[in-house]
């Protein structure tokens, strides 16, 4: 049976998908311009290219994971198209509201949307949902990343260990916080189904405020991207308890997994640059181009490493489509069974 996600508002989204499409213009053209856009390379590949502004839907708030890997990859499209690429972050119910944008949106050319793996499950654990696994082209995946887990120091706990003893004196006392189905509660999700305690919930709109509420005593425990937690890794009322992958972070190679603690579990997330489904061949054929510009650019791969993300080249959309497609049917029943 679905779960049912607060404020997930059809019409507003519905809205706010037209909004995007009347702003985005015309598909643009092979114009006399193109030499001054910077994208005669482009062009000449697929017979199309951009001549205004692009925006990247980020389905999730500033600071979060999502969104700095969005303004990353802004960054380096925006070199090598000659235009710029914004950021639009559209939160609300879990990311659904802002994926369900990224799926109306009109396939032009001049709306992307930053994804990940766990919404492809949205349509299996979220009444009123739209979209599915057709609803988006996947163009770029460069980042595939673990999360880490994080207690308020005032909570008492150091490992796993002490945090499910914690749970089990407490059931449904100790607050787990970030939004539903994401890289934020799945850990939630597995830990409970690994070990048998029960968390309470807490609904954030992204990681980062999941993290300022942890910090603040707000919230007990959240998981999250190091990506986000870099900017807070010497508050004093953090402790971090383990990292969700099957191997430790290079970046954190003195925290354990959650394998090593005895929990039976691991998560991780890939990100995605996506066009909404229906754009056109010669549409694709630019984005095939630009992703693999940006992806290959070693200084965006630094960039990537230095923010806490955990590089992988994935570009052009065949690629992308064969890797989504069997993650997706590897990772579908597990998904779908841990959340119950």
């Amino acid at each position: 049976m679905k779960k049912r996600l607060v404020g997930l508002m059809m019409a507003a989204v519905m809205g706010s998908a037209m909004v995007l499409g009347g702003c985005s213009g015309s598909s643009g053209s092979s114009g006399s311009d193109s030499q001054d856009s910077g994208t005669s390379g482009e062009e000449e590949a697929s017979g199309w290219t951009l001549d205004q502004p692009v925006t990247i839907i980020c389905p999730y708030g500033a600071g979060g994971g999502q969104d700095i890997a969005a303004r990353l990859f802004a960054k380096y499209a925006a070199e090598y198209a000659g235009v710029n690429f914004v950021v639009d972050n559209q939160t609300g119910g879990s990311g659904t509201i802002g994926n369900t944008a990224i799926s109306m949106a009109e396939p032009d050319g001049y709306t992307l949307g930053m994804f990940c793996n766990v919404n492809l499950y949205d349509q299996f654990l979220v009444d009123g949902v739209t979209y599915t696994e057709d609803s988006f082209i996947q163009e770029a995946i460069f980042s595939q990343d673990p999360t880490v887990i994080v207690a308020n120091a005032s909570l008492g706990v150091s490992t796993m260990d002490e945090l499910v003893a914690l749970a089990e004196e407490n059931p449904g006392e100790i607050t787990w916080g970030g939004p539903e189905f994401t890289a934020q509660t799945y850990p939630r999700i597995y830990v409970e189904n690994a070990t048998g305690v029960e968390f309470g919930k807490m609904i954030f709109d992204g990681g980062n405020e999941s993290l300022v509420a942890v910090a603040g005593g707000n919230c007990d425990v959240t998981s999250l991207f190091a990506s986000e937690f870099a900017a807070m890794s010497d508050n004093e009322d953090l402790v971090v308890l383990a990292t969700t992958g099957e191997e430790r972070l290079d970046s954190m190679s003195d925290v354990p997994t959650m394998i090593e603690q005895g929990v039976d579990a691991t998560f991780t997330q890939w990100r995605s640059i996506v066009l909404p489904a229906g754009a056109s061949d010669e549409v694709i054929a630019y984005y095939d181009d630009l992703c693999a510009q940006v992806l290959a650019d070693e200084d965006f791969q630094k960039e990537m490493a230095d923010s806490g993300f955990n590089f992988v080249n994935y570009s052009g959309h065949e690629d992308c489509t064969e890797f989504m497609e069997a993650d997706f049917e590897a990772s579908k029943d597990t998904i779908i069974a841990a959340a119950g």
